[in-house]
């Protein structure tokens, strides 16, 4: 059985991992090949750090494995990767048993001038140059990954030049006669799932609610399902759900007591995979004049909040016409999601700043840490 492809493009923060990654995989896709991406900071969401592995590397390579699983099992024949690795040891040691892998480690780099641009460039703070530049020349001094100068190159011509190392839709691939049954994720856990509409908020608020069970010494998690379905859109949502489950799973086994999951539309069947936890669903809604709004700055470029970048964010530099249609979808989702019900605690965030709202959520946690 050939192993499972997997083209990880890694690189120093700003060097353009995501977006040469994401063109890579709509590219490949539009082709017709069978392929799956992940961005390896979505696997690594958990704080605090486990003490052996201060770095998150250990854990993102164990989800990584359990969401590689999941694509295989559905016929994916490729998977591209993006994002930061070990800086000393790339990948080496974190995949050792993994037979059933065939890992191509390749590290975008460009001058110091140039990335200095870039990272400038999408928004983040010259206070972290130094730190930048440090993890630059640390990448080159000890020659992780096969490299490729992108100084001089916009995203589709790296994608054109890389795209020999993209399988051919039809070529053997290693799909498992029987797919993986997911993990239990052992006894019930408190669970929030954010659901709502495009643009209503949902990242900005969940990560903020982390962020304040981190700052109470909560052992805790975060999941954006979206994240985890690029790859074929038949089973993309089975997908989801599976890899909901499995990075649930490596979650609690690095330490975490508590789960923030994020998940646009109706969340049902996120709501059943997670059926044996103790979950707090709450849906977050919008007038359609503050849906624009929100919808409008994300189109020019304003984040999420403090969490991860998304990868596929289509409002990013989104037309007035795009911008117009996904305002007609959000509306639509929005009263599915008031029809559907399902129990939810149902929240107007036109009437409460995202941090107001974060901090009322963060109360529904009522875990005692000291069991």
């Amino acid at each position: 059985m050939r192993p499972l492809p997997v083209l990880w493009l890694t690189g120093a923060p700003g060097v353009g991992k995501s977006t040469v990654a994401w063109a890579m995989y709509s590219w490949a896709k539009d082709e017709g090949r069978p392929i799956a991406y992940i961005e390896i900071d979505q696997l690594g969401l958990l704080a605090p750090a486990p003490s052996n592995d201060p770095q998150y590397h250990r854990v993102k390579a164990d989800n990584l494995r359990a969401v590689l699983d999941t694509f295989r099992s559905h016929g994916v024949q490729q998977v591209i990767v993006s994002g930061v690795v070990d800086q000393e040891r790339g990948i080496d040691g974190y995949f050792a048993t993994a037979l059933d892998i065939e890992f191509t480690l390749v590290r975008l780099r460009c001058d110091r001038t140039e990335l200095r641009r870039r990272y400038l460039g999408r928004g983040s703070s010259e206070e972290r140059l130094e730190e930048l530049m440090s993890v630059a020349d640390a990448y080159d001094q000890n020659a992780v990954g096969i490299p490729f100068d992108t100084t001089a190159l916009a995203p589709h011509e790296i994608v054109a030049k890389l795209s020999e190392l993209v399988c051919v839709a039809g070529q053997p691939h290693s799909t498992a006669a029987t797919p993986a049954e997911p993990p239990t994720t052992g006894a019930p856990a408190p669970v929030l799932v954010l659901a709502g509409p495009t643009a209503v908020g949902k990242s900005t608020v969940g990560f903020e609610v982390l962020r304040m069970l981190w700052s109470r010494d909560l052992p805790a998690a975060y999941i954006d399902v979206d994240q985890l379905g690029f790859c074929d859109a038949e089973f993309a949502r089975e997908a989801m759900s599976e890899n909901l489950i499995r990075l649930w799973h490596g979650y609690r086994q690095a330490g975490a007591r508590a789960l923030i999951v994020v998940a646009r539309g109706i969340p049902r069947p996120y709501l059943q995979a997670l059926a044996d936890q103790s979950v707090t669903l709450v849906h977050l809604t919008a007038s359609p004049s503050g849906l624009a709004k929100r919808i409008a700055s994300r189109a020019h470029g304003h984040p999420h909040g403090d969490g991860p970048g998304l990868a596929g964010d289509s409002l990013i530099g989104a037309s007035a016409e795009q911008q117009a249609s996904t305002l007609d979808r959000s509306a639509e989702e929005t009263i599915a999601v008031r029809q559907d019900g399902d129990g939810a605690l149902v929240v107007d965030t036109d009437h409460e700043t995202s941090s107001a709202l974060a901090a009322r959520l963060a109360d529904l946690f009522r875990l005692d840490l000291r069991a």
